[in-house]
């Protein structure tokens, strides 16, 4: 697959000329599509940036213009670690329509992941996370989602940024979906209640925001996390129109952000929703900017593990319950103190290692079966 036709080059010719002097920066220790320098081996790379100018399928019209504005705040920080090899693609050319650039980014993303490369992408509208699953619902037996939004997007209505969602949710191929940080008054009980006898997972504002580190067994199963803006309340990131006074604060998105990074399941980042037309001073592609290096920061220190009784670096918890016919088996990393618990298939015969938290297992120690294992139990058999 040839990338260099689905690019244009980075908008900033030559974008060292509007950095700072010290070689540290970001934008100096990464590769750049230019006109001088088009896109090489895809391979020699563990990251790629993706700017998405598209907004055709929301009411957000004015997303579009973000990529550029985010990478003038992205290039001057610091740089991450010189283990990782990061390359921006550019801006995903123009379309004659909103699904046409779903179908091109799959195609992007399908070249991505056959070459374990994990893509950025800069959004843009969030419809463009149905792109993002089409590529992997194609490469992968099962897929994760996870989205940060104070809304759920779902309906009735044709794939759009407020709608996305059901198109999504009607996938064979989708295991375990979570959103994070829904604003309760922003919900209606007919989707909270569709959540739920399906088998999702919600985390409200309120609960994330009291114990932030819940969210991190969801980002840490993750394949494809999906991140808008408008979740963050609107003094910290002001550019979008849906933007409510609650929400996450900017350092929250970040600490979300790393957690994606750390998990070495992600293999798409996206951040969506941001008008720049509406921000205030560059105050909101500056926390996207800080959110995508976080997200690397996070990558860097990724480690990989799998739950196994057979590894001298996990503790095996088995729970009984006279109630149940299943034993509940939990692990521990010996290593990074993060858990995980067993959840059967029937029918099969083999069993999921579902990541969770160590609350998880002290809840079924007292006897009361975790939510997190009946619901993924009630969706694989």
């Amino acid at each position: 697959m040839e990338l260099n036709h689905y690019f244009e080059p980075v908008a900033l010719d030559r974008p060292e000329n509007a950095l700072p002097f010290s070689e540290d920066v970001f934008g100096r220790n990464i590769r750049v599509n230019t006109l001088s320098h088009p896109i090489d081996e895809i391979s020699n790379y563990q990251i790629a940036l993706i700017g998405i100018p598209e907004d055709r399928n929301s009411y957000n019209r004015g997303a579009s213009y973000a990529p550029d504005r985010i990478r003038e705040k992205l290039y001057p920080l610091s740089k991450v670690s010189d283990k990782i090899h990061i390359i921006d693609l550019g801006n995903l050319k123009a379309t004659p329509t909103a699904g046409d650039t779903y179908f091109g980014l799959r195609d992007v993303l399908l070249e991505l992941l056959n070459n374990q490369v994990t893509a950025i992408l800069l959004g843009g509208s969030q419809d463009l996370t149905y792109g993002a699953f089409l590529a992997f619902e194609q490469a992968k037996p099962t897929v994760n989602l996870v989205t940060v939004d104070s809304r759920i997007n779902t309906g009735k209505e044709a794939v759009s940024a407020d709608t996305y969602l059901q198109s999504i949710w009607k996938s064979p191929k989708l295991f375990r979906y979570c959103n994070l940080g829904h604003q309760q008054y922003l919900v209606s009980d007919a989707y909270a209640n569709q959540m739920d006898k399906s088998g999702f997972e919600a985390i409200r504002l309120g609960a994330l925001r009291n114990n932030l580190a819940q969210a991190e067994p969801c980002l840490r199963d993750a394949s494809l996390v999906s991140f808008d803006i408008s979740s963050v309340r609107q003094s910290d990131a002001p550019a979008n129109p849906f933007a409510s006074p609650n929400g996450l604060y900017s350092e929250d998105s970040c600490q979300l952000a790393r957690y994606a990074g750390l998990s070495d399941h992600v293999s798409c980042f996206g951040i969506f929703e941001i008008n720049p037309a509406l921000d205030h001073q560059g105050q909101t592609v500056h926390l996207a900017a800080q959110m995508v290096w976080y997200f690397m920061e996070g990558f860097a220190q990724r480690r990989a593990e799998t739950p196994s009784s057979e590894s001298n670096d996990f503790k095996v918890f088995i729970v009984n319950h006279e109630d149940m016919e299943h034993e509940l088996t939990f692990y521990k990393s010996q290593i990074t103190n993060r858990w995980w618990m067993e959840v059967p298939d029937i029918k099969t015969g083999r069993s999921f290692a579902i990541a969770c938290t160590q609350e998880e297992y002290q809840q079924a120690s007292n006897h009361d079966i975790p939510d997190l294992w009946w619901r993924t139990f009630q969706r694989i058999n």
